[in-house]
């Protein structure tokens, strides 16, 4: 499947998002702990889950697995996500970072869907990837950063960004499925192909992966207030 390269600098551009996304992980448990040895163990944590994700797309080896490999990428991404998000530590970051941060977190999807919507008109990915084609998750980037000044004290604010964002992010999930070269996917062209490509495959464990960890960190949050 022949596969278009961005431009170097929307590459760069999607680089500092997954760098801004990992910072703010990494700054939040800082903030929690304040232990550089559990600030550190938990870079390296990510970094190693990283790694290992990264040398399996390098190898070539998914398109000859069942499905092109996309159960077998994307599982253990939602598992490892959702997994750390429902554990101690997601329990202890909802319980230490302030709302309005867990909602201005998600706001990283507003610069991520300027970046998609460029390689589609550069033909690196299918128009269903964006805005003008099935993909709104632009919305959950400016509603996270319009509510995230009020989210402190106005308990709503967080809910309605945690609300939309997480069935954005469930809508994009399905986009995606649906646009990569899957069996009963829809006829797209170019299919969507990031997955098998580097740094491209990177938006799944940080974008997607960071996006459901914040919400399900922030439900949590909210729950843990409202029992208060």
């Amino acid at each position: 499947m022949a596969f278009t390269p961005a431009s170097p600098g929307s590459v760069l551009a999607f680089g500092a998002i997954l760098l801004g996304v990992l910072y703010a992980v990494v700054l939040a448990i800082h903030l929690t702990w304040r232990s550089l040895k559990v600030t550190a163990l938990a870079g390296v944590v990510i970094g190693i889950w990283l790694g290992i994700l990264s040398a399996l797309v390098a190898s070539g080896r998914l398109t000859s697995l069942p499905l092109n490999g996309l159960p077998f990428f994307f599982g253990p991404i939602l598992v490892f996500c959702a997994g750390f998000a429902l554990s101690p530590v997601g329990g202890r970051l909802a319980a230490t970072i302030p709302l309005a941060a867990l909602v201005g977190f998600q706001g990283f999807r507003l610069p991520l869907e300027l970046v998609l919507h460029s390689w589609f008109q550069q033909g690196v990915i299918p128009e269903t990837m964006t805005w003008s084609g099935q993909n709104w998750d632009i919305i959950s980037g400016i509603v996270a950063l319009v509510c995230a000044p009020l989210a402190n004290r106005q308990r709503w604010a967080a809910r309605l960004a945690n609300i939309v964002g997480f069935a954005l992010l469930l809508n994009v999930m399905r986009v995606a499925v649906l646009s990569a070269p899957v069996p009963f996917g829809w006829n797209v062209q170019p299919p969507l192909l990031l997955a098998f490509h580097l740094p491209y495959a990177l938006i799944a464990p940080v974008c997607v992966g960071g996006a459901l960890f914040g919400h399900i960190v922030l439900t949590r949050a909210l729950w843990n207030r409202q029992t208060a």
